[in-house]
């Protein structure tokens, strides 16, 4: 009897070690929607420059899109959308979650980001501040975009296939410079910086890793190539009234002419108090194109050497944190009743994907706080971290300390202050641990 047993027990033991040792294949599927509304019929002001004072698009000179990946490991799937918009507002997540309902994508595993283009649709926020700035509500037109994100999500369930999740990381200098630095114009018809800019000046500090992640298939085609960097998507200025995709779409026109059939992902960072640095180019379109193909160039190289990673578990997790005090945004201190309808909490999102982790915050980071991020990332045992910039909601600016007392554009719409880039390392860096302890 004490044989039979202890034989089962062995029997048991086996069968748990080998439940442990095969582990789920990742599957991945990608599509693309274009968000471009029509613009016959309507006045839609563009977003990001206050200095339009409103002006309505005029024409389209090339298309916006939604870059859409969806993982699935097991019983448990994410999707990730990075929308050529200047933010991601709630309603237009709202929209996007009502369609996904009975896909399995739902509140905890949908991470939605922006990719910053200041030539994108205003008039999906409903705050008074978003009103004021850029026009009034349109929920036709947010509808209509969540329409399209949404069913591009269920493309890429439905092309779900068996994925080798592969990255790479290496330093791209010279692509983006520190706009804090006054040899920058802010000026909305110029955005370049001057020849004083110092580079080798400590206090202009850039983000200029470049981290990429490629998908493929079982034939070794890439299904999607993700490239992540931190700078604004802003060559096109407030005298623009036509929309665009900025460089982020020739970036990315780019890469799939390189890698047919791939969808490729631009996901910006920690791009706060970054910008592109401008070609000694006068026409902003040719600009565009410059910086998309050099920014191309230099993701080209990691993309083709990237090395396989580990890619389970996969695991998701959003959180959101009530911040007490008051709010401040655009330089309007608001009363608290006021600040907590229109900016409830601030929503971090967390999707692991093995070594890899994205790592979102409805903000406009400055970049030591994305360095930060990534280096804690990284010492928790993450190799591959990912900063997902303006996802699934919009906050507006996050400043580190030392900064307000040099004051600045970034500080004035920095909503809660100096506690605020603590807060977001340490809600970040314990999303990360969580998601890092709780299944290996």
């Amino acid at each position: 009897m004490k044989t039979v047993r202890t034989f089962s027990l062995i029997v048991s033991a086996l069968v748990c070690a080998l439940a442990f040792s095969v582990r789920a294949e990742l599957l991945a599927g990608a599509a693309t929607a274009d968000i471009t509304p029509q613009l016959e019929g309507h006045k839609i002001p563009l977003n990001g420059y206050g200095a339009r004072h409103k002006k309505p698009a005029t024409g389209v000179h090339d298309p916006i899109s939604a870059k859409v990946l969806v993982l699935k490991s097991g019983d448990t799937s994410a999707a990730i959308a990075v929308v050529d918009l200047v933010l991601v507002s709630p309603e237009l997540r709202k929209a996007v979650l009502k369609r996904l309902e009975g896909t399995g994508i739902g509140d905890q595993n949908l991470l939605i980001s922006a990719t910053h283009t200041h030539s994108a649709p205003a008039s999906m926020q409903k705050n008074f501040i978003a009103h004021v700035a850029f026009g009034k509500y349109q929920k036709w037109l947010v509808e209509w975009t969540a329409d399209q994100i949404a069913a591009a999500i269920k493309q890429a369930q439905a092309g779900l296939q068996p994925a080798v999740l592969k990255a790479a990381s290496g330093r791209a200098p010279g692509l983006t410079l520190n706009r804090r630095d006054p040899a920058k114009s802010y000026n909305y018809d110029t955005r370049r910086f001057t020849s004083a800019y110092d580079p080798k000046n400590p206090t202009n500090l850039t983000d200029d890793e470049m981290i990429v992640l490629r998908l493929d298939n079982k034939a070794g085609k890439p299904i999607a190539v993700l490239v992540n960097f931190a700078t604004h998507a802003t060559v096109l200025g407030a005298d623009n009234l036509l929309i665009s995709a900025d460089w982020p779409g020739a970036m990315r026109r780019e890469l799939e002419q390189t890698y047919p059939g791939a969808t490729a992902i631009f996901m910006n960072g920690a791009e706060g108090d970054q910008a592109p640095a401008m070609p000694d180019n006068p026409d902003d379109f040719a600009c565009v194109d410059i910086i998309g193909k050099n920014i191309a160039a230099a993701a080209k190289p990691l993309l083709d050497n990237a090395l396989p990673v580990n890619a389970e578990p996969l695991q998701t997790m959003i959180v959101r944190r009530q911040v007490p005090g008051g709010i401040e945004a655009e330089g309007i201190k608001l009363p608290s009743a006021v600040g907590k309808k229109w900016f409830p909490a601030i929503t971090f999102t967390g999707v692991r994907v093995g070594d890899v982790i994205f790592l979102g915050a409805p903000l406009e980071m400055v970049s030591e706080i994305g360095l930060n991020i990534k280096a804690g990332a990284r010492g928790l045992g993450y190799p591959v971290p990912i900063i997902a910039g303006l996802a699934n909601d919009y906050l507006l600016y996050c400043a580190v300390p030392d900064q307000f007392a040099q004051g600045g554009y970034e500080v004035g719409n920095t909503a809660h202050g100096q506690i605020e880039a603590g807060l977001v390392i340490g809600e970040e860096m314990m999303m990360a641990y969580k998601l890092r302890s709780s299944r290996q």
